[in-house]
């Protein structure tokens, strides 16, 4: 019996590790206007869990940008990450989900 939920318990434990994928997204937030916007706009993503911002791109007027990040879904969900920008003034739209199907 010990065998049993001992494999059992294995089995569960890597089917959950299995599903687990490292995603990564780029998301256009507008509203940036002075030169420490896109620095909090860097924390507010990090406040979700494992978000790594991978690259910045400024747009020429300053006014907005495209940050490019990685997240593991198992800890966090895109719509949470999105949503993060909202609470210190800004507007988040997804462009792109490299890993959704």
């Amino acid at each position: 019996m010990r065998t049993i939920l001992i494999t059992l318990g294995t089995a569960l434990l890597l089917a959950g590790a299995a599903s687990a994928e490292e995603r990564q997204a780029r998301i256009e937030v507008s509203g940036l206007w002075c030169p420490s916007c896109s620095y909090i706009v860097g924390e507010a993503f990090q406040k979700s869990a494992s978000v790594e911002i991978v690259e910045f791109e400024g747009h020429e007027s300053g006014e907005s940008g495209v940050y490019t990040i990685t997240f593991d879904d198992a800890l966090t969900n895109i719509d949470e990450i999105v949503a993060q920008p909202s609470t210190y003034g800004y507007s988040a739209v997804l462009l792109e989900d490299a890993t959704q199907s």
